[in-house]
C-alpha cells in the first residue's frame, strides 16, 4: 500500500509540473473542447444521453473502444472517422506531454536521492577522517603519560 500512495504522489507531483508547462494546458483545454464537442454531436444526431455521448467520445479517442455503442447514421459516421483522427492526436500529445512531467519528476527524485547518499557519505568519510586525526595527535584515545 505504500508503494501505491507513493506512486500516486509521483503523479499528482508529475500533474502539477505538467500543468506549470503553456503547452499542456492548451494540450488539455483541446482535448477537453474536442470531447465536449463529440459530446454535443453525438447527443444531438444519436439521440444518446450525455453520459453515453462523453463515454464514447473517451472510449474512441483513447482508441479502447469497447464497441457498445456505435453510431448509426451516415453522418455520424463520417463524422466519427474525422473526429478519430483528429482527437486521438491531440489525446496522445496530451500523455506525451504527462509522461514527460513524469519522467522529469521521477529524474528529480532518483538524483535528489544520489546526492543524499553523496551528502552522507561525505559527512561519514569526514567524521572517520577526523577521528583518524585525533588518534594520531594523542587525542583522547590515548593513555596519559605518567
Amino acid at each position: 500500500m505504500p508503494s501505491f500512495l507513493l506512486t500516486v504522489l509521483q503523479f499528482f507531483r508529475g500533474l502539477r509540473m505538467a500543468w506549470q508547462q503553456t503547452h499542456f494546458r492548451i494540450t488539455l483545454i483541446l482535448a477537453l473542447t474536442i470531447v465536449a464537442c463529440g459530446t454535443a454531436f453525438y447527443c444531438r444526431t444519436e439521440g444518446w444521453s450525455v453520459v453515453d455521448a462523453s463515454y464514447f467520445c473517451v472510449m474512441t479517442l483513447t482508441t479502447i473502444g469497447y464497441g457498445d455503442l456505435h453510431p448509426t447514421r451516415d453522418v455520424s459516421k463520417i463524422f466519427t472517422i474525422f473526429y478519430a483522427l483528429v482527437g486521438i492526436g491531440v489525446f496522445v500529445a496530451l500523455v506525451t506531454q504527462l509522461a514527460q512531467a513524469q519522467i522529469a519528476v521521477r529524474e528529480e527524485f532518483v538524483l535528489n536521492k544520489k546526492q543524499e547518499s553523496q551528502t552522507h557519505t561525505k559527512k561519514a568519510t569526514a567524521r572517520s577522517k577526523g577521528r583518524t586525526k585525533s588518534s594520531a595527535k594523542g587525542g583522547a584515545h590515548q593513555k596519559p603519560k605518567d
